[in-house]
Formats: C-alpha cells, structure tokens, sequence
C-alpha cells in the first residue's frame, strides 16, 4: 500500500468540495471522459433504512497504479488540461480540465473508495484501491492488486452520507432532474452513453416537450457563432439553468436564466467557443466584456422565446378546457374589470395548468379550476402566503405570480380539489360495494376491503394516520415502543401472544401521537369483517383478546398510552346493539376502560365521513353518482374488487 501526500492545503482543497448534485454529475463527467458506456448510481441501505452507500460504477478504461498515483498527488495538473483534448479512444472531447474533480466526490460523504480495473503498463488488467478521507483531504491511500474484474472500469462507493447527500437522495427525484438537465445534450449527441440512475435509465426524449435553437450574432458584441438551445421538459419544478457550453457541447459553467415564464419548464444551453470554465465568477453581469454581451442578449432572447411559447400554451391550454367544458368562466365578459380580471386569471390558471391536468378526469379538473377561481376572485390577496411554502412551486415560480398574488399556494389549492373531488367520489364507490347484493356476497376483508381502506384511512377520522398494515401484533408492539422513545430492548421482548398462544393479527392498525404538557399517545387498532358477515358476540370477543394482550403486557403499561379497538362491518346483531347502547357510554362504546371497545357500522362511518365534507361538496357544487364512484375505485384498485365490482354494467345497490 502506497500513501501519497497532495501539495495543496486542506483549506484550498475543501473550495473543491462542492453540493451534492454537483459532486454526482462530476463523477459522471469523469466517467464519460474514459470512454464509459454506461453509468450507473445506485444507494445501499442499512437495516433502519438509513443510506449506507452511494456508488457510481462504469464500464470505461479505469486506471491503473501509474494514472491513480499521478491523479491523487496532485491539482491542477491533468491530462485534460489542454483545451480539445479527446478521451482515449478519440471520440468524445473530454469534460474535465484541472485535475479537482475527485473532490467533488466528498460532497456526497466522508469516506470515499475508488476501485478501478485498468490495462496495466506491463500488460494485462490489474485494479487499483484508492480511499481518502474527508478530514484529511491532502493524502490517499493506494493499493495494487489482481483485477478483480475480466473487464475495465471504476466504481466509486461513498460512505458516511453527509446530510446535504442523505436530503438530496432521499428527495431522489430533484437530482433525477438535476442529472438531466446538465447532460441532455450529451446524451443526444453521444448514443454510445447512457446514465442509470437508481434503476431508471436518465432518458431526456421521453420528457421532452419543445426544443428549438435560436441563434445569435452580434459582430460587435462577441466574436464567432453563438446558439441558444432551449428544451421544455415534460416535468414540474425544472431547476431553470443556462449551461455555458463550448462548440463541443462540454458544459463549462452554469448561470441563472432570471426568466420569468408562467407555467415553463425549461432548461437553457449557450454554446460558444469563446467560454473558458476558469472565467472568474460573475462576468455574465459584466456587460463590457463579449462573455457578459452574450450572456444578455442570450437572456433576451430566451425572454423573447418563452412569451411566444406562453402565448401559444395558452391559447391551447385555454381551447382544450373550453373543449372539455371545465373552464369556470362559461359567459363572455360583461365589463372592462372583469375581462381584465380573466385576463390575470389566465396567467395563474396557466402556471398551474400541469398540475391540473394531472387528471384525466373532467369532473376533477373542473373541480380544481372552480375552487382556484373561487379563491382568486373573493379574496386575491389569500392567495400570496401559501405560495411560500409550495413544494411543487419553486421560489422562481413563487416570484413570476409576485404581483399577481400576496400570501398563497396554488398547488395546495388544487390539490385539494383533486383531494376533495377523489374523497367524495371514494365515498360514493364504497357505500356501492359494501351494499351491492351482488359485490357483497364475494367481498373478503383482508385481500380485497382492507387493501382498499389502507389506502384511506381517512375514513376512521382525520386525524387518524396508517402505521402498520396486517402486521402480526408483536411487530405493531415494536412500533409502537419506537414511537413512544421507551428505552426497551426489542431484541429481548417476546412475542405477545392471545391467552390460547396463537398470533394476534390486526387488520389495520392506525395512531397519531399528541402533544400536551406532557406527550400522550393514543392508538387505535381497528378490525374488519367482511360485508356479509354480521357482528356478533364472538367476534367482540375476539377484539377483547387483542386488546387484554397489549394491556396486560408490562412493556405497555405508560400512563400517558390510550388504546381503542373498532370492530366494523355491515350489519349487527340484536345482542351486539344492546351493548352499543349503554346509557353511560356514547353510542357504539360498549367498554371504556382500562381500554375503549366500539362497535362501528359502516353505515355509520361512512355518514360521519360524509358530513365533514358536506360544506365543501355543496360549496364547490361536486355531484357524485355510484357509477362514478364505482368508476374511481376500479381505476384505483382494480386489483383488489371481486370480478362483479369489475363488471361494466351498472350496479344493483339494495
């Protein structure tokens, strides 16, 4: 094992380190300048699910031991250095100039490992080992050995994530996005190169809407031919970059586009032979030189590009809603206010419009333009704040809709529409399948009812949320340890058992943790029977057993622990109704300590959950019939309704 020391300090060599995204697509680059074919990032995960590894792997020339101890002692000094240098095989120019990028590979973690398979000087293929530690960035440790692979190649495993790399692959989809921003032009022009990324292959095509490519001259403002390409993607929340490229496509430096542009999603690239990547920082706000020149008549330019795409979206945009009879406005204008009020109208409705049709469903996107109407119209200014804390909005989108709006979100808005929309239309088909003659009789609780309602569990009450699903009880117990932070073993608690030693298995098991001046938990277990099946005395009975298993089981013995047990199905028995109707107890209570037992009709929850959105469903006029809630739920869980649910005929409903 060699250990060789960089002539560079810690502090210069951290200025290396760079964010995440921009640390992955480095290693990528580096890849792409040996020659790789294929590139591929994936993650492992430790048992708690937390990210134990990021590794890049490709199949280019590698190294060997001459190249890797060269590489790692120094900066600035490498054989990419002169401008137009190709890799290897001659095919590609390559990306990297300086020699630093392998630092950017500390972004993504502490620990950094480099194996490479290379031709060795004196023949044949030999792989070489090179760690390094952020800590002490200024030396690495290489290693020489046979190859372990019959092919070339390097694969870099980064371990230890830094939290910045933990977020940024946790929210996988902003790097996905973030990948394919800086290298959709290189994957267009070099076919023999592709991306993997975390099993999905980075395919720009299949998410790109428009492109176009806009020249631009200017003898006395830059020398040479410069072009604007700009590619409109099929995707929300598009990081709006300018790449700096030069006449090969290889990016030199990024800038922001300052752009605004309702509703585009987009990504710009510059090309021009005259951009050098050791250009100091901000000379695209320097007018008086031909980089800055460029860069503003470029900004220009994309400004001029995307009004006239805006203008032609909207136009389609607004025939295809009136087409599908979902725009809210169905009169002409009566005054100059309120053809001036649509107008500004348009602009939102416009930046939202993906989301809207989302959807494929008329009634859902009529339901998001009314309610996005109705709160634009009765109070404009409430529509500002939410916009803030958008997530699907990026800040440069909160800004474009600035002096429209002053405190909200559209997103939010829409989605619960669609939310609103989705529930009712739920309601609707479950009341269908729990009471059809035919659908009843075929309808099984746990491979059908309770797969649907784990899915819903809004229906027990809002403030409900799923936490386990058909899980033996002793891995609910576990759970619930965790949540309450009890400093128990796990390891060591045995398994919880009813009084005849069989498996306790709950069908749904729900909680939500309260906060007071001192934390309560409660929990809620409920049980489900299928809707032919009517509650009797045996099967409150059966709940009792789940409930005197937890209770009387000493890990659970907290004061500041409520458990309460639902029993629910279609019909009950007369004996079962007497209990639910206890003087001293709210209907359905038929126990309430040390534990609450209540006997829910599905009757009764679905006409609970029915009025909670009573209000809405009248204020945004929402109609609902079985057929369309039939419809919803064969387009949603089509794989959990018995054939007769599936059947296209109308439903007989008892």
């Amino acid at each position: 094992m060699t250990t060789v020391k960089v002539v560079a300090g810690q502090s210069i060599l951290e200025g290396y380190v760079r964010k995440p995204s921009a640390g992955l697509a480095e290693l990528i680059w580096n890849a792409f300048d040996e020659d790789a074919k294929l590139v591929t990032v994936t993650c492992e995960y430790n048992d708690l699910q937390g990210l134990e590894e990021i590794v890049v792997a490709d199949n280019g020339n590698g190294m060997n031991q001459e190249r890797a101890e060269k590489a790692f002692s120094r900066v600035g000094d490498s054989w990419k250095l002169t401008p137009g240098t190709r890799s290897p095989n001659g095919s590609r120019t390559v990306h990297g100039r300086y020699g630093r990028g392998r630092y950017a590979a500390f972004s993504l973690g502490n620990l950094v490992r480099w194996e490479s398979t290379a031709e060795r000087v004196e023949g044949g293929l030999g792989t070489v080992r090179v760690s390094g530690r952020k800590s002490s960035l200024d030396s690495f440790e290489i290693e020489v050995g046979d190859a372990v692979a019959d092919q070339t190649g390097t694969q870099v495993s980064i371990g230890q994530a830094s939290p910045e790399a933990v977020k940024a692959f946790n929210d996988a989809q902003e790097l996905r996005k973030a990948i394919l921003g800086e290298f959709a032009l290189h994957l267009d022009r070099y076919k023999d190169f592709s991306i993997r990324f975390l099993g999905v292959d980075i395919d720009p095509a299949s998410v790109e809407e428009d492109r176009a490519v806009i020249a631009l001259a200017d003898p006395d403002g830059w020398q040479g031919e410069a072009t604007l390409t700009v590619i409109e993607w099929k995707l929300q929340d598009v990081k709006r970059s300018m790449f700096l490229c030069d006449q090969d496509d290889r990016v030199v430096d990024e800038v922001e586009t300052r752009i605004q542009a309702p509703g585009a999603e987009f990504t710009a690239y510059l090309k021009w032979d005259g951009f050098a990547d050791n250009d100091p920082v901000g000379l695209e706000d320097d007018t008086d030189t031909p980089r800055g020149r460029l860069i503003a008549a470029a900004r220009e330019a994309l400004r001029e590009y995307l009004a006239e795409r805006l203008r032609v979206r909207e136009a389609a945009t607004l025939q295809r809603w009136h087409e599908e009879g979902v725009w809210p406005y169905k009169e002409e204008p009566a005054t100059a206010i309120e053809a001036a009020t649509r107008d500004t109208f348009k602009v939102v409705a416009l930046a939202a419009s993906r989301t809207v049709d989302e959807t494929k469903s008329s009634q859902s996107k009529a339901l998001a333009l009314r309610l996005l109407k109705e709160t634009f119209e009765s109070d404009p200014e409430s529509l500002l704040p939410i916009l803030t804390d958008v997530a699907r909005l990026p800040k440069s989108r909160i800004e474009e809709l600035a002096e429209l709006l002053k405190h909200t979100t559209l997103t939010q808005l829409i989605q619960a529409g669609h939310e609103v929309g989705s529930r009712l239309d739920f309601l609707s088909g479950l009341n269908t399948i729990l009471f059809d003659r035919q659908i009843k009789r075929r309808l099984l609780e746990r491979r059908q009812l309770h797969r649907i309602l784990a899915h819903e569990t809004w229906i027990f009450g809002e403030e409900w949320g799923l936490t386990g699903d058909d899980e033996r009880l002793t891995k609910v117990l576990k759970k619930f340890l965790g949540k309450l932070g009890k400093d128990v073993e796990l390891a060591d608690l045995k398994e919880v058992r009813l009084e005849d030693g069989s498996d306790a298995i709950p069908d749904l098991v729900l909680g939500r943790q309260l906060e007071t001046n001192a934390d309560s938990f409660e929990q809620l277990v409920v049980e489900l029977k299928r809707p032919k099946h009517r509650l009797d005395d045996d099967d409150i009975s059966q709940l009792r057993s789940y409930a005197s298993a937890i209770v009387n089981d000493e890990a659970f013995a907290q004061p500041n622990v409520k458990w309460e047990f639902w029993l629910v199905g279609n019909e009950t028995t007369r004996t079962v109704d007497e209990q639910r109707n206890q003087q001293h107890l709210p209907f359905g209570v038929i126990q309430d300590t040390p534990y609450r037992i209540v006997v829910k009709q599905w009757s009764e929850i679905i006409s609970a959950a029915e009025h909670r959105m009573k209000f809405i469903q009248n204020s945004l006029q929402y109609e609902t019939t079985h057929d369309s809630g039939l419809a919803s739920l064969r387009k949603k869980y089509a794989r959990f309704l018995p054939e007769e649910a599936l059947a296209a005929a109308g439903p007989d409903v008892a």
